[in-house]
């Protein structure tokens, strides 16, 4: 679990904070998630803890969440449930999004940043946020678990599969059955001839 330092919070609501707000606090501000989250329909609340440490040139995100989401399956269309969480650190650029250029720029604060990050910063900074804007700790915590949501929906491995695979008469176009009315009854083929040499 991630400590909770100064700035804590426990039990209130998920509200966005202004990011000017983080710049004073040392060690940021951490949030206690417990609660259903608006926008994603989960079989029990969201349970985990997000911080936000204000480096500067950058937002440093770190977070961990876990829920059970209802689902259903792609395959058989039946309901399971599905085990849904996430832990991860992200790295935020506060302005618009960092190029390479913009990077050679970064000051005193934003190498501490990069030795903090080590490799795992991308060479671009692709996604900004607005330094005079807000950070909404229960969105960002929405989009990490929506992030994660699986792109087929399987129930498992012992899934009966769809009701019916197509077997048995097809099923005709009722917008032709008036036409096949006027069509005249057909008279049975005479039986092939044996070939003879």
């Amino acid at each position: 679990m991630i400590p909770g330092p100064e700035g804590s919070t426990s039990g209130e609501a998920l509200r966005p904070v202004p990011i000017q707000e983080l710049r004073p606090l040392a060690e940021g501000r951490s949030w206690t998630v417990d609660q259903h989250l608006s926008g994603l329909s989960s079989l029990t609340p969201v349970i985990g803890r997000v911080r936000a440490v204000h480096r500067g040139s950058v937002l440093e995100l770190e977070g961990e969440a876990d829920t059970i989401v209802t689902l259903c399956c792609d395959r058989c269309l039946q309901q399971y449930n599905h085990p849904l969480g996430f832990r991860t650190r992200e790295v935020l650029w506060l302005g618009e999004p960092a190029s390479a250029g913009g990077q050679a720029g970064l000051d005193n604060e934003g190498e501490a940043v990069l030795a903090l990050a080590g490799d795992k910063l991308p060479e671009d900074l692709g996604e900004g946020i607005d330094p005079a804007g807000s950070f909404d700790p229960g969105h960002w915590t929405f989009e990490q678990l929506s992030l994660r949501l699986p792109l087929v929906n399987r129930c498992g491995a012992d899934c009966p599969g769809p009701a019916s695979w197509g077997h048995g008469a097809p099923a005709g176009d009722p917008r032709w059955s008036a036409l096949a009315a006027l069509r005249p009854p057909q008279a049975e083929a005479p039986p092939d001839e044996p070939q003879h040499p």
